[in-house]
C-alpha cells in the first residue's frame, strides 16, 4: 500500500488542514519529490489520481526508485462538476510501496491560500529536506504550491527543476481578449504578477523542463539549463504501424468524404467556435466532410447553438467526453485530419496523439505545433485566429488527395519519436545530471 500523509478536514468547503504530526513523515532522504497541480480525489480514505498522470508516476518511480507526490486535493463538490478527468486509484499503481502521496489544500482563493500558506510551506520544507531530487510544476499565482515549493527549496539552497506545459501569463490575456473591460484589466494585472512571480522562480532553478516549443521560447532565456521536452503518456505499441498507414492512405485517396476530429475540452483557449466556422467554410465550398469533437466543457451549449443556427447537424457531431483511452485513439486514427484552433500558448497532448495515429494536424500556427512536425512533416498551419484561411486549407486538402496522403505518411513518421518510456528516461537523466 502506498504511503499517505493524511490531511485533516477543517470543516470549510474546499479548504483542507494539514497533517497534525509532521514527524510521522519518513525522514530518510530518498527518491524524488513532485509537486503538481494535477489534483487528488479522496474516496473513503483512498486517493485517486488522473489516469494518464498515473502512468507518468510509474515512469518516474522506475527511474528514481521512490516518488513523493504532493498535489491538491479536489473538493467533492468540484469533482461532481469535473467531467473530463478519468480517475484511477493510487492503490493500483505498479509496486505502490514506491510512492507516498501528500494531499495539499485546494487554495485557489486568496483567503484560503493565505490561511494555509505557512503550514503548507512548512510541510513542503520537510518533504524537500528528505528528498534527493526536486521537481515542481508551476503556472499560476494563488494556489500554486509548486512555486511555493520552489521558494522553500531556494531558501534551503537545494537545486530544483521547474516544469511547465503552458505559458500562463499569456494564456490569461488571450482568453480574456473578448471579455468586458473590467475583466480585461483584471487579467492584465494578474498576467503581470504571474509573469514576474514565475520568472523569479525560474531564474533560481537549476533545470528548466519546458513541454513544447511555446514554453521553451518563453521560459528558456530565464534558466541556464533549459531543455525542450514532451510530456506524453503514449507507449511504443500505440504508434500506428506501416500497414495501417498504407491502408489509411488507400482510403483517403479513394473515399469521397473526408473525416476530421478534435479531442479536447470545449473551453475558450481551444476556440471551438472558430473550429466550427472553419468547417462550415469548407463545407459551403462543396467539401464532403464529417467532423467530430471528442470532449466536454463550458462552451458545449454555445457550440450546439451555433451548429443548429448554421444547419451543420449533418456535418458536425459533438460526441462528448471519451473516458476509454483505446477508443479515443481509435477515433483519432480513423480520422483523416485533426483540426485544431488553439489560441493560447499551451502544449496539448492531443496533437502528439494525432501524429502517433498517423493523423495530420491542421490548425492555428504555434511554436509547439511547428516543432512537432518540423523534421518529418505531417502538419500545415495558418496564422492564429484566421479561421477563414483554415477553412480554405481544409478545402484544398480535400481536393488534393495526393497531398493529404503525403501528410498522413509524414504524420506517421513524426509520431514514431513519441514514447513515454524514452522521454521520461531522458528527463530523469537530465535531473540526475543537473540536480546535484
Amino acid at each position: 500500500m502506498a504511503n499517505l500523509a493524511r490531511p485533516q478536514l477543517d470543516g470549510s468547503v474546499g479548504s483542507i488542514g494539514l497533517a497534525k504530526d509532521p514527524s510521522a513523515l519518513e525522514t530518510s532522504k530518498k527518491g524524488m519529490l513532485l509537486v503538481l497541480p494535477v489534483p487528488f480525489r479522496s474516496v473513503d480514505g483512498q486517493l485517486f489520481f488522473e489516469a494518464q498522470a498515473c502512468n507518468g508516476l510509474e515512469q518516474w518511480a522506475d527511474n528514481f526508485g521512490f516518488v513523493t507526490v504532493a498535489a491538491l486535493l479536489m473538493p467533492e463538490a468540484l469533482v461532481a462538476e469535473e467531467k473530463t478527468i478519468v480517475w484511477r486509484s493510487t492503490a493500483t499503481l505498479t509496486d505502490p510501496q514506491r510512492f507516498e502521496f501528500v494531499p495539499l489544500p485546494w487554495a485557489y482563493s486568496t483567503p484560503i491560500f493565505l490561511k494555509h500558506y505557512r503550514s503548507t510551506k512548512a510541510l513542503l520544507e520537510q518533504l524537500i529536506e528528505r528528498s534527493c531530487y526536486l521537481q515542481f510544476c508551476i503556472g499560476g499565482l494563488v494556489g500554486d504550491w509548486g512555486a511555493v515549493a520552489a521558494i522553500a527549496a531556494h531558501q534551503q539552497k537545494r537545486p530544483y527543476a521547474i516544469h511547465a506545459d503552458w505559458v500562463e501569463h499569456k494564456h490569461i490575456l488571450q482568453v480574456a481578449r473578448d471579455k468586458t473591460l473590467p475583466k480585461r484589466l483584471k487579467a492584465l494585472v494578474f498576467s503581470f504578477l504571474i509573469e514576474k512571480y514565475n520568472a523569479w522562480v525560474i531564474r533560481r532553478a537549476s533545470l528548466g523542463l519546458w513541454h513544447g516549443a511555446d514554453c521553451y521560447t518563453d521560459y528558456s532565456p530565464l534558466c541556464g539549463n533549459s531543455f525542450l521536452i514532451h510530456d506524453i503518456h503514449t507507449n511504443a505499441e500505440d504508434v500506428i504501424t506501416p500497414a495501417a498507414i498504407a491502408e489509411k492512405v488507400s482510403h483517403v485517396t479513394s473515399e469521397q468524404s473526408i473525416r476530421l476530429c478534435y479531442a479536447g475540452r470545449m473551453e475558450p483557449m481551444k476556440a471551438p467556435l472558430d473550429w466550427i466556422k472553419a468547417i462550415e467554410r469548407a463545407h459551403r465550398s462543396g467539401v464532403d466532410l464529417k467532423a467530430v469533437w471528442i470532449g466536454a466543457g463550458s462552451l458545449f451549449d454555445e457550440m450546439q447553438r451555433l451548429i443548429a443556427e448554421r444547419d451543420l447537424g449533418a456535418v458536425i457531431e459533438l460526441v462528448g467526453f471519451e473516458s476509454d483511452r483505446d477508443k479515443l485513439l481509435k477515433q483519432i486514427r480513423d480520422s483523416h485530419l485533426m483540426l485544431f484552433t488553439h489560441i493560447t500558448s499551451e502544449s496539448p497532448r492531443c496533437l502528439i496523439e494525432s501524429l502517433i495515429s498517423g493523423t495530420p494536424i491542421i490548425g492555428y500556427h504555434s511554436d509547439y505545433a511547428d516543432e512537432l512536425v518540423k523534421e518529418f512533416g505531417g502538419g500545415e498551419f495558418v496564422p492564429k485566429g484566421q479561421w477563414e484561411p483554415l477553412g480554405d486549407l481544409l478545402a484544398t486538402l480535400s481536393r488534393d488527395r495526393s497531398r493529404l496522403a503525403r501528410l498522413i505518411q509524414q504524420a506517421g513518421e513524426s509520431g514514431k519519436r513519441f514514447n513515454s518510456e524514452a522521454v521520461f528516461r531522458e528527463r530523469s537523466d537530465l535531473m540526475k545530471a543537473h540536480l546535484v
